[in-house]
């Protein structure tokens, strides 16, 4: 009887404790307790506030066939109830269910497109919001094919189709070896454009791209990307340039009608030899099940099947595993077998996907920590890339030893979700190479930790490169507007002001960085001047550092047991871990800011949980620095959208700011000769 006192009392205080000093989570959790335990009845459910949805839910868009969930999180009241319905209080269509407050699409068909409605009651009291629902279909280019070739003759026109299919329809465009080809460079028009019958290159409406008068200089790699608010998808096509009497004639008037003939030949060859090879074996199988040899055929079929799946082949060595020839470092010691490292690890090599990037980690000289990142800590260190191409039989001729600095990620984490983010960026720097992004110069795995090795550069940080541009009375301002706690370190250096050509240069390097990532279907989900680099060219290159610990700790936020850069994010991807080419849009025009306030944090007078709760209510507004012109400006703004279907593409961002700097390195040209015209 003592204990069931001392245990009534003990709630009691803690209930009392948790009205008086809890935050509005532990006061709705106290009000969900209390209405459980109705035993202790000298307990009532107060009012949480007025009746709100946080955030309230916005449109979104569904790929065809595919599922789907638009939440509705409300907050406020006593005991509200949330229910979604179709246009205003229609039933919901079959495939569509709802389910505390998140409305759930098993299947997406066309019919489900259109207007939902989410109603919260409390009592009397009640609230609506109304989204759009739209079913997609994801972009898919039609023409040219994957690895397309079109073989014309010096002089004569190339015609270059880009055909795609979506819904709702794609809009299409060139590229020349991933440059965007647009009206504003030389020798290109658009097809009702006042040069359209002079120009080198004319942009069709329907998404032809004709090239007149074709010579050597025209060969190239031609890219033909569709986007629409459900993707993006590019297929390139190799324009291949011969002289006079080099090819016949239909090949090289471009309908090619024997190279037609002959792949058709070469695909009825290809399928009858497959035929015979699969009726050899079932017969060869056959025998040997007659001849009882079933050892040999298990052998045999399991080799068959290691080579399908692209495995390799493993033996047993004195209780160690050989891979390649070698001994795995891992498999010496027993107590590694049972670490989740460990098994990433020799999962790696499994697949070998990552081999070719092995680097020997004694290659590795003259290691600084620079902090501590998602997946352990990050240093700054230098290798020899001589060392690193003789290594990989690139052998240039070269032996002079040639120093170049690199960025260290080690791996030391056994997190599932970080082991699994660990690959997802090598999977990122491996697959995409860009002048404007960091290349993975390997990946050291011989033994724990494994470390990723990114390109550096000789100037570093983007951050501290702003900050370092900064003068001696702009950074006094800044500090006396938003306090000494945000103060930045002082530069190492001085270095010269950037120029509003020279902004706009870097915010096209890093537009072009992240439309070769969304152009790939990558995202990046941390970009940010801290994770740029810029070379002594003025050369910026995204990059992916992510120091949580460290100097850029106070950037990041803790929250449901994930660090976030919470400043930088969307609403979508704080509140429900929405990442998308979208929520990388919002970070880019973040970072684009941070340009033009030379490194500012943003919302500096604000502390995180503010910035939480404006995220929630949807009152953070970005302003635009002074410094930046009216267009870009307005850009950001439109990348800045709560709603991610209102973001612009990054294929229209970098056109338009790639239009924005060309106007003002013009005006600058012009502006110089007029001075020394008067001079």
């Amino acid at each position: 009887m003592c204990v069931m006192r001392s245990f009534l009392l003990v709630i009691l205080l803690l209930s009392d404790f948790e009205h008086s000093f809890g935050s509005e989570d532990v006061t709705h959790h106290s009000a969900h307790k209390l209405r459980n335990h109705k035993s202790s009845r000298r307990h009532r459910a107060t009012n949480d506030g007025e009746l709100r949805f946080e955030p309230e839910p916005y449109s979104k868009k569904l790929e065809l066939n595919n599922s789907g969930k638009i939440h509705c999180k409300v907050a406020g009241g006593v005991s509200p109830t949330v229910q979604w319905y179709s246009n205003e209080e229609d039933p919901l269509p079959d495939g569509v269910t709802s389910s505390n407050g998140t409305l759930m699409v098993a299947e997406a068909e066309r019919r489900h497109s259109g207007q939902y409605t989410c109603k919260a009651v409390d009592g009397d009291k009640s609230i609506t919001a109304k989204i759009n629902l739209d079913v997609v279909v994801t972009p898919r280019v039609v023409s040219p094919e994957p690895g397309q070739q079109l073989h014309v003759t010096v002089g004569q026109t190339a015609v270059l189709n880009c055909i795609a299919t979506g819904e709702p329809p794609p809009t299409t465009h060139w590229d020349r070896n991933l440059a965007i080809l647009t009206k504003q460079q030389d020798g290109v028009d658009v097809e009702d454009g006042v040069n359209a019958t002079t120009a080198k290159m004319v942009l069709m409406n329907n998404g032809t791209l004709v090239v007149r008068n074709v010579s050597s200089l025209d060969a190239d790699r031609y890219g033909c990307t569709a986007g629409s608010a459900a993707g993006l998808d590019r297929h390139e096509l190799e324009l291949i340039v011969h002289q006079e009497g080099e090819l016949p004639a239909a090949e090289s008037s471009g309908v090619a009608g024997k190279a037609v003939v002959v792949s058709i030949s070469v695909a009825g060859a290809y399928m009858v030899l497959v035929l015979a090879l699969m009726v050899y074996c079932r017969r060869r199988r056959l025998r040997r099940r007659q001849r009882g040899e079933k050892m040999e055929l298990e052998m045999t079929e399991g080799r068959e099947k290691l080579v399908e799946e692209g495995e390799e082949d493993k033996q047993k060595a004195n209780g160690a595993a050989l891979q390649n020839g070698r001994l795995l470092a891992h498999d010496k010691d027993s107590g590694a077998d049972n670490s989740e490292v460990s098994g990433v690890s020799r999962a790696s090599k499994k697949s070998g996907q990552f081999e070719h990037l092995s680097v020997p980690r004694t290659l590795l000289t003259e290691q600084i920590t620079l902090g501590r990142g998602e997946f352990g800590e990050v240093l700054l260190a230098k290798i020899d890339m001589t060392a690193v191409n003789k290594l990989r039989k690139k052998d240039d001729g070269e032996t002079e030893p040639k120093i170049r600095p690199v960025l260290v990620k080690a791996l030391t984490t056994k997190d599932e979700v970080q082991l699994a983010e660990f690959r997802r960026q090598l999977d990122i720097f491996s697959r995409v190479r860009h002048e404007n992004i960091v290349r993975l110069i390997g990946l050291c795995n011989e033994a724990d930790p494994h470390y990723m090795l990114l390109e550096h550069t000789d100037w570093g940080e983007l951050k501290k490169f702003l900050i370092a541009t900064r003068t001696a009375e702009e950074n006094e301002e800044y500090i006396a507007r938003v306090g000494p706690a945000h103060a930045p370190p002082p530069a190492a250096r001085a270095a010269p002001a950037l120029l509003p050509q020279h902004r706009a240069l870097l915010a096209a390097h890093l537009a072009a960085a992240a439309s070769r990532l969304a152009a790939a279907r990558l995202t990046h989900r941390d970009i940010a001047a801290r994770n740029c680099v810029i070379t002594s060219k003025l050369q910026l290159k995204l990059s992916f550092p992510a120091l949580t610990r460290g100097p850029d700790s106070h950037e990041y936020y803790k929250l449901h047991e994930q660090v976030i850069p919470l400043r930088w994010l969307p609403p979508e991807a704080v509140l429900e871990s929405d990442y998308s080419t979208k929520s990388d849009v919002y970070m880019f025009a973040v970072t684009v800011w941070e340009i033009y306030t030379k490194a500012e944090l943003p919302f500096a007078k604000l502390n995180d949980n503010s910035v939480l709760e404006r995220l929630k209510s949807d009152t953070l507004e970005w302003t635009v620095p002074s410094s930046m012109p009216d267009a870009l400006g307005a850009l950001l703004k439109r990348c800045w959208h709560k709603s991610p279907a209102e973001r612009p593409q990054f294929t229209e961002i970098f056109e338009e700011i790639s239009a924005m700097l060309q106007d003002i390195t013009s005006d600058t040209t012009s502006q110089k000769s007029q001075e020394k015209t008067e001079q």
